[in-house]
Protein backbone atom coordinates (compact mmCIF):
# COMPACT_ATOMS: atom_id res chain seq x y z
CA UNK A 1 0.00 0.00 0.00
CA UNK A 2 1.32 3.19 -1.03
CA UNK A 3 1.87 6.13 1.50
CA UNK A 4 -0.75 7.87 -0.06
CA UNK A 5 -3.19 4.87 0.08
CA UNK A 6 -2.25 5.24 3.74
CA UNK A 7 -2.96 8.78 4.35
CA UNK A 8 -6.51 8.10 2.97
CA UNK A 9 -7.09 5.41 4.72
CA UNK A 10 -5.94 7.39 8.28
CA UNK A 11 -8.28 10.44 7.37
CA UNK A 12 -11.54 8.26 6.98
CA UNK A 13 -10.74 6.47 9.75
CA UNK A 14 -10.10 9.78 11.89
CA UNK A 15 -13.58 11.28 10.42
CA UNK A 16 -15.72 8.29 11.58
CA UNK A 17 -13.99 8.31 14.61
CA UNK A 18 -15.24 12.26 15.13
CA UNK A 19 -18.91 11.05 14.22
CA UNK A 20 -19.16 8.33 16.48
CA UNK A 21 -18.31 11.23 19.26
CA UNK A 22 -20.69 13.01 18.11
CA UNK A 23 -23.12 10.96 18.85
CA UNK A 24 -21.99 9.94 21.76
CA UNK A 25 -23.55 11.16 25.29
CA UNK A 26 -21.53 14.23 26.83
CA UNK A 27 -19.01 12.99 28.78
CA UNK A 28 -20.06 12.82 32.77
CA UNK A 29 -23.50 14.09 31.88
CA UNK A 30 -24.70 11.04 33.80
CA UNK A 31 -23.02 11.89 36.77
CA UNK A 32 -25.13 14.73 37.19
CA UNK A 33 -27.74 13.21 38.82
CA UNK A 34 -31.56 14.47 40.03
CA UNK A 35 -29.30 18.09 41.97
CA UNK A 36 -28.04 18.47 38.01
CA UNK A 37 -31.02 18.02 36.51
CA UNK A 38 -32.58 20.50 38.90
CA UNK A 39 -30.04 22.92 38.21
CA UNK A 40 -30.46 22.12 34.55
CA UNK A 41 -33.89 23.04 34.59
CA UNK A 42 -33.63 25.77 37.24
CA UNK A 43 -31.27 27.14 34.22
CA UNK A 44 -33.54 26.83 31.77
CA UNK A 45 -36.56 28.15 33.14
CA UNK A 46 -34.61 31.25 34.25
CA UNK A 47 -33.51 31.30 30.72
CA UNK A 48 -37.14 31.45 29.44
CA UNK A 49 -38.40 33.69 31.87
CA UNK A 50 -35.40 36.06 30.70
CA UNK A 51 -36.61 36.03 27.28
CA UNK A 52 -40.51 36.65 28.60
CA UNK A 53 -39.16 39.51 30.66
CA UNK A 54 -37.00 40.60 27.13
CA UNK A 55 -40.17 40.29 24.98
CA UNK A 56 -42.78 42.51 27.55
CA UNK A 57 -40.31 45.12 27.78
CA UNK A 58 -40.12 45.36 24.26
CA UNK A 59 -43.01 45.34 24.04
CA UNK A 60 -43.45 48.65 26.73
CA UNK A 61 -41.00 50.18 24.83
CA UNK A 62 -42.75 50.04 21.55
CA UNK A 63 -46.22 51.47 23.64
CA UNK A 64 -44.63 54.36 24.97
CA UNK A 65 -42.58 55.23 22.35
CA UNK A 66 -46.32 55.60 20.15
CA UNK A 67 -47.73 57.40 23.35
CA UNK A 68 -44.79 60.12 23.32
CA UNK A 69 -45.28 60.38 19.43
CA UNK A 70 -48.96 60.54 19.91
CA UNK A 71 -48.05 63.64 23.00
CA UNK A 72 -45.49 65.64 20.49
CA UNK A 73 -47.81 65.44 17.65
CA UNK A 74 -50.46 66.95 20.27
CA UNK A 75 -48.01 69.37 21.49
CA UNK A 76 -46.86 70.51 18.12
CA UNK A 77 -50.66 70.58 16.90
CA UNK A 78 -50.80 72.96 20.15
CA UNK A 79 -47.95 75.05 19.73
CA UNK A 80 -48.82 76.43 16.45
CA UNK A 81 -52.73 76.73 17.24
CA UNK A 82 -51.53 79.29 20.02
CA UNK A 83 -48.72 80.80 17.50
CA UNK A 84 -51.58 81.47 14.52
CA UNK A 85 -53.81 83.16 17.77
CA UNK A 86 -50.49 85.28 18.98
CA UNK A 87 -50.04 86.42 15.23
CA UNK A 88 -53.48 87.42 14.88
CA UNK A 89 -53.49 89.74 17.95
CA UNK A 90 -50.38 90.92 16.97
CA UNK A 91 -51.38 91.42 13.87
CA UNK A 92 -54.78 93.35 15.15
CA UNK A 93 -52.47 95.32 17.57
CA UNK A 94 -50.23 96.82 15.54
CA UNK A 95 -52.54 97.53 12.82
CA UNK A 96 -54.26 99.57 16.05
CA UNK A 97 -50.97 101.37 16.40
CA UNK A 98 -50.59 102.21 13.23
CA UNK A 99 -53.26 104.07 12.63
CA UNK A 100 -53.28 107.71 11.99
CA UNK A 101 -49.64 107.16 11.48
CA UNK A 102 -49.12 104.49 8.12
CA UNK A 103 -51.37 105.67 4.99
CA UNK A 104 -52.39 102.09 4.98
CA UNK A 105 -52.65 100.61 9.00
CA UNK A 106 -52.18 97.27 7.40
CA UNK A 107 -48.95 97.85 5.63
CA UNK A 108 -47.62 97.53 9.43
CA UNK A 109 -47.73 93.62 9.56
CA UNK A 110 -46.12 93.58 5.94
CA UNK A 111 -42.84 95.43 7.63
CA UNK A 112 -42.65 95.08 11.08
CA UNK A 113 -41.12 91.20 12.04
CA UNK A 114 -44.30 90.34 14.57
CA UNK A 115 -41.50 87.53 16.26
CA UNK A 116 -39.81 90.95 17.45
CA UNK A 117 -42.89 90.57 19.88
CA UNK A 118 -44.54 88.23 22.48
CA UNK A 119 -47.89 88.08 23.47
CA UNK A 120 -48.80 87.27 26.97
CA UNK A 121 -50.21 84.47 28.44
CA UNK A 122 -53.85 87.10 29.05
CA UNK A 123 -52.90 88.26 25.05
CA UNK A 124 -51.48 91.42 26.23
CA UNK A 125 -48.90 92.75 24.12
CA UNK A 126 -46.27 95.52 24.70
CA UNK A 127 -47.67 98.75 23.27
CA UNK A 128 -44.67 101.06 23.68
CA UNK A 129 -42.85 98.19 21.81
CA UNK A 130 -45.12 98.33 18.71
CA UNK A 131 -45.48 102.21 18.86
CA UNK A 132 -41.94 101.95 18.62
CA UNK A 133 -41.59 99.91 15.94
CA UNK A 134 -43.83 101.95 13.61
CA UNK A 135 -42.26 105.10 14.29
CA UNK A 136 -38.74 103.03 13.35
CA UNK A 137 -40.89 101.67 10.03
CA UNK A 138 -41.81 105.69 9.56
CA UNK A 139 -38.32 106.46 9.56
CA UNK A 140 -37.29 103.50 7.21
CA UNK A 141 -39.98 104.20 5.05
CA UNK A 142 -41.20 107.80 4.93
CA UNK A 143 -43.22 106.96 2.28
CA UNK A 144 -45.80 104.92 4.40
CA UNK A 145 -46.41 107.89 6.51
CA UNK A 146 -50.03 109.19 6.38
CA UNK A 147 -49.97 112.57 4.85
CA UNK A 148 -50.43 115.01 7.15
CA UNK A 149 -52.98 117.50 5.18
CA UNK A 150 -53.48 120.64 6.87
CA UNK A 151 -57.27 121.32 8.25
CA UNK A 152 -59.07 124.52 7.64
CA UNK A 153 -58.47 126.68 9.95
CA UNK A 154 -60.56 129.80 10.93
CA UNK A 155 -64.49 131.14 10.32
CA UNK A 156 -67.09 129.35 8.10
CA UNK A 157 -67.16 133.19 6.63
CA UNK A 158 -63.24 132.66 5.15
CA UNK A 159 -64.05 130.03 2.78
CA UNK A 160 -64.44 130.12 -0.64
CA UNK A 161 -67.88 131.67 -1.33
CA UNK A 162 -70.34 129.71 -3.73
CA UNK A 163 -69.33 129.65 -7.08
CA UNK A 164 -66.45 130.82 -6.95
CA UNK A 165 -63.89 128.39 -8.02
CA UNK A 166 -60.39 129.47 -6.46
CA UNK A 167 -56.87 129.71 -8.39
CA UNK A 168 -56.62 127.70 -11.33
CA UNK A 169 -53.71 125.02 -11.43
CA UNK A 170 -52.35 125.25 -14.72
CA UNK A 171 -49.12 123.11 -14.89
CA UNK A 172 -48.51 119.52 -14.44
CA UNK A 173 -45.12 120.90 -12.01
CA UNK A 174 -47.87 122.04 -9.60
CA UNK A 175 -50.02 118.72 -9.79
CA UNK A 176 -46.48 116.63 -8.74
CA UNK A 177 -45.62 119.13 -5.62
CA UNK A 178 -49.48 118.22 -4.36
CA UNK A 179 -50.61 115.19 -2.30
CA UNK A 180 -52.81 112.89 -3.60
CA UNK A 181 -55.47 114.48 -1.16
CA UNK A 182 -54.99 117.56 -2.68
CA UNK A 183 -55.34 117.14 -5.89
CA UNK A 184 -58.68 115.02 -5.24
CA UNK A 185 -59.52 118.25 -3.40
CA UNK A 186 -58.70 120.98 -6.16
CA UNK A 187 -60.37 118.66 -8.54
CA UNK A 188 -63.81 119.07 -6.26
CA UNK A 189 -63.16 122.78 -5.74
CA UNK A 190 -62.74 122.89 -9.87
CA UNK A 191 -59.53 124.29 -9.70
CA UNK A 192 -58.16 121.71 -12.46
CA UNK A 193 -61.03 122.75 -14.97
CA UNK A 194 -57.88 124.21 -17.06
CA UNK A 195 -55.45 122.10 -17.16
CA UNK A 196 -57.92 119.54 -17.73
CA UNK A 197 -59.68 121.21 -20.78
CA UNK A 198 -63.19 121.66 -18.99
CA UNK A 199 -63.54 125.43 -19.20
Amino acid sequence: MSDETVDAVDTDTAVDDATETVDEPIEGSEALGDAGKKALDTMKAERNAERVRARDAEARIEELTAKLEGREAEYTAEVEKRKTKDDAILRAELKAAAKGKLADPTDASLYVDLKAFEVSESGDVDADALNQAIDDLITRKPHLAASKSRRFEGDADAGQKAGAKGAQITSREELTRMTPEQVVEAEAAGRLDTLLGRG
